[in-house]
């Protein structure tokens, strides 16, 4: 025989006499909350404001350094400015008696160069130019 006793059911009772937290208090705490979280927005936008302006300050004055040493550099590419350099080193022009005119059939690729030289080089020039063509030395254009 059986023995009909209740199935035990686990239920929370809730304690209406229990002490709550007032509706005020609840209040209270989202007020607290919204606040701290609009003072640490306002502080993580002020740093990043900050980081802003320090990089905008970083990129004029290199700008401006960047413009001074172009300044620079434009003065002293002048040909007034070169010459005065050059004549500070020592430099001078070229003497007319100093210019060495070299005929084409010594350049390499030189239209005069009608004679048939066996040499290894001579061949290695043949083959290089049979596989790029472009591959030439382009003759010098003399105006003497």
């Amino acid at each position: 025989m059986k023995k009909k006793t209740p199935t035990p059911v686990l239920r929370r009772r809730f304690d209406f006499d229990r002490p709550r937290v007032p509706l005020a208090g609840w209040i209270l705490v989202l007020v607290l909350v919204v606040a701290f979280v609009e003072v640490w927005q306002v502080t993580r936008v002020s740093a990043l404001t900050m980081s802003t302006e320090k990089t905008a300050r970083l990129l004029e004055d290199t700008e401006a350094r960047r413009d001074y040493l172009e300044g620079r550099l434009a003065v002293t590419r002048t040909r007034s400015a070169l010459e005065a350099r050059a004549r500070a080193l020592g430099m001078k022009p070229a003497e007319p008696s100093q210019i060495v005119v070299v005929p084409a059939a010594y350049l390499a690729g030189g239209d005069g160069a009608d004679e048939r030289d066996e040499s290894f080089a001579a061949l290695g020039r043949m083959f290089a130019e049979s596989l790029v063509p472009s591959a030439r030395a382009k003759g010098r254009v003399s105006s003497y």
